[in-house]
């Protein structure tokens, strides 16, 4: 085949595509930045220099700094429920308790995604003063679709006879997101050896405390 070929092969990138790849490089870099300095440290300017445009172009893909982020932060969301599907999914045919260990696992090891988790971390703990209101907005979305699914986790269970008989749903989900909160806030202070190490002694006793029997 020809050189000329070859090149007539290759299909052109389109001012659509080419809007779409800017747009997610900014997200990237908008991650990024706001996971390493902050939501208030972090400029457009910074944002716009580093993808390489002028600040102004930002504008043909969001509105304005708080756009971007609370998009980063609907990003975040989504993928933590897409870890909890997966996680549920790749352990359908386990036991009870392997699954319920290996969802734990998953979700206290999302903080250590590069550039996401610390970005997850500050979204969740340390919202912006200005975007607080819409930040619990996508906070309360997030746990509701959560507990759909921790509750249809517990009934599971329930049902499996793998839980105490007196275990309330309720309390089981809020024990499960004590843990991981507990467990995100951790890694802002610990290593992730370390946190392994203690993720066992928490696992220890938050299955001693639900198991039947």
């Amino acid at each position: 085949m020809s050189p000329y070929q070859t090149w007539q092969a290759t299909p052109s990138i389109t001012l659509e595509d080419d809007l779409l790849n800017t747009r997610d490089r900014l997200k990237q870099i908008g991650l990024s930045l706001f996971a390493r300095h902050g939501y208030e440290a972090t400029t457009l300017a910074q944002i716009a220099s580093a993808a390489g445009i002028k600040k102004p172009s930002i504008y043909n893909h969001f509105d304005s700094k708080a756009a971007l982020f609370l998009e980063l932060s609907r990003d975040a969301d989504d993928d933590m429920i897409a870890l909890i599907d997966a996680s549920l999914a790749e352990m359908a045919d386990a036991p009870f308790e392997q699954r319920l260990r290996h969802l734990l696992q998953q979700c206290a090891t999302f903080a250590y995604r590069e550039h996401q988790g610390v970005f997850y971390k500050r979204f969740l703990l340390f919202p912006p003063h200005d975007l607080v209101a819409e930040a619990e907005a996508i906070t309360e979305q997030g746990e509701s679709r959560i507990d759909r699914r921790l509750l249809a986790f517990v009934q599971a269970g329930h049902r499996a006879g793998a839980l105490r008989e007196t275990l309330a749903d309720d309390h089981f989900i809020a024990a499960f997101y004590c843990i991981i909160d507990g467990l995100l806030s951790e890694t802002f202070m610990y290593e992730r050896p370390e946190l392994e190490r203690r993720f066992e002694g928490v696992w220890s006793v938050f299955w001693t405390g639900v198991k039947a029997g």
